[in-house]
């Protein structure tokens, strides 16, 4: 299978697996607010975000793992593979240790640093434990995950993520069944995610029988993916901080309740979020080849018609929610959580931010990525202000403001200097000609849709839905060329 055809698959796996994502969190939000009560629920996302800032440790090895093992499976140079997965499996180890110290220290800690109830402290304090136990392994697994997606199998790494939805399903049914406490709920909602572990060491055998998955330290190849790594960690650390210290400022700064908020919308628009940022872990193999073999018509069909796909497929999530935005809200949680619709749209619209991906994978697939750490720093450090000021006055709206400013420092950054100076890409032909006319189109469908006036929720939702569906794809198959034809026609009839 070419290359084309397994980025092909592994976008159709990965939008799967990320409308099984809407649904999960769609069905399980409501039904845990209700089953532990807001407060409570709010809880999870503290001491979540709290533990996903803990991913700073992997100093931007995720990504540089990914980039040099499919450079060095291209080259066949099985020895400097070998090597580097050993050296990996050392890092993730002493990694999953430092994260489980970390963990216990902040949940000895807890009353101190949040604005919790002494009952909400000793179920936060609890969670935390679960998520120390199961530090260690999910580092692991991490690392083979990366493995799998330089071999270009994201198709299979996706359905077996699937099924780790569906062991989620489960527990959160038996949790209702069985009125299981949160900590409980959180436990084996751990576990689930870690059942696929052996699953994932198997499909290695497969496919590199030559690894050891014995941990082995080597300096020489550590060091010489170090660089890289620098330069990826320095631009994430502040773009991870952004992203991942908003509710953890939520829950300074605001309420407990105002976390829960953030959950709920997080929730929803999730699957648009992550419907753009799985391109980048999909494209970077790719990418990382197309880079290595110096193929620059392979390298600007990335970055223009990768940029129209992945732009048609934001833009129809973002102004597709939009349409129907009351409806889902009122559906999802009910009609008393409407007050959250204005920065529900705002930060919809922030999403559109991810159209920039097949870019990015081009970016990560270099090696000169130092101009992008000024970037991040300005943005993530600017956002993280303006949500500090405005939090205490608007709560989940603080971060909404905050998430707008963050984007659009970022994509004039890319946008006037570095796509055009540092890549030799037109950024006006990526802004006129793969993302504007999309955004144009679903912003008039979303306009034509919204005058639709129903007072049944469900039908209201089905009808703006079906109306934004049909008028959507019209607008974007008038658009297409021959060849965007041509394409799609090729990818159906070999997927």
């Amino acid at each position: 299978m070419g290359s084309t055809q397994k980025i092909v698959n592994g976008v159709v796996w990965s939008t799967i697996v990320n409308i099984v994502n809407a649904i999960y969190g769609f069905i399980a939000v409501p039904i845990l607010i209700n089953h532990f009560g807001k407060a409570e629920y709010g809880l999870i996302g503290l001491a979540m975000s709290v533990n996903v800032y803990m991913n700073l440790m992997d100093m931007g090895f995720n990504s540089t793992n990914v980039r040099f093992y499919s450079t060095w499976l291209a080259e066949k140079m099985h020895d400097r593979l070998k090597k580097g997965f050993q050296t990996s499996l050392s890092f993730y180890g002493i990694i999953g240790l430092l994260n489980a110290l970390v963990m216990l220290i902040v949940a000895l800690f807890a009353s101190s640093i949040f604005n919790v109830t002494q009952e909400q402290n000793m179920v936060l304090q609890h969670l935390m434990y679960i998520l120390a136990a199961t530090a260690f392994c999910h580092w692991f697994s991490s690392c083979f995950d990366q493995l799998i997606k330089a071999t270009e199998n994201i198709a299979w790494l996706q359905k077996i993520t699937l099924a780790t939805k569906v062991l989620m399903i489960i527990v959160l049914a038996s949790t209702v069944v069985f009125r299981l406490s949160i900590e409980m709920y959180f436990a084996l909602t751990m576990l689930a995610q870690l059942a696929i572990v052996p699953i994932s060491i198997s499909k290695i055998k497969e496919l590199t029988p030559f690894l050891s998955f014995i941990p082995k330290w080597d300096s020489q190849t550590f060091k010489e993916m170090l660089p890289y790594c620098m330069n990826i960690f320095s631009f994430s650390l502040f773009q991870f901080s952004f992203y991942n210290l908003r509710p953890v400022f939520l829950g300074i700064q605001g309420t407990i309740e105002s976390v829960a908020d953030y959950r709920i919308l997080n929730g929803i628009i999730g699957v648009v979020t992550m419907l753009g940022g799985a391109f980048t872990g999909i494209l970077l193999p790719s990418s990382s080849k197309a880079v290595a073999n110096h193929n620059k018509k392979a390298y600007f069909r990335m970055a223009y018609d990768g940029t129209k796909y992945i732009s048609i497929l934001c833009c129809f999530c973002c102004f597709g929610m939009m349409s129907v935005g009351p409806e889902v809200i009122t559906m999802y949680v009910g009609e008393s959580y409407l007050y959250l619709i204005p920065w529900f749209n705002l930060w919809l619209l922030c999403t559109l931010g991810t159209h920039n991906q097949a870019i990015s994978s081009l970016i990560l697939a270099g090696s000169d990525i130092r101009a992008i750490s000024y970037s991040s720093i300005v943005a993530s450090v600017l956002g993280l202000l303006v949500a500090w000021i405005f939090i205490p006055y608007y709560n989940i709206g603080g971060v909404c403001i905050a998430f707008a400013v963050y984007v659009v420092v970022q994509l004039a950054f890319y946008y006037v200097y570095y796509w055009p100076k540092k890549m030799g890409i037109n950024a006006f032909k990526v802004f006129s000609k793969s993302f504007f006319p999309y955004v144009l189109f679903g912003l008039c469908v979303s306009f034509v849709s919204n005058m639709i006036k129903i007072e049944s929720t469900l039908i209201s939702f089905l009808s703006k839905g079906l109306c934004f569906l049909f008028l959507y794809s019209i607008s974007v198959i008038l658009s297409l060329t021959k060849n965007d034809i041509r394409f799609i026609k090729q990818t159906i009839r070999k997927t």
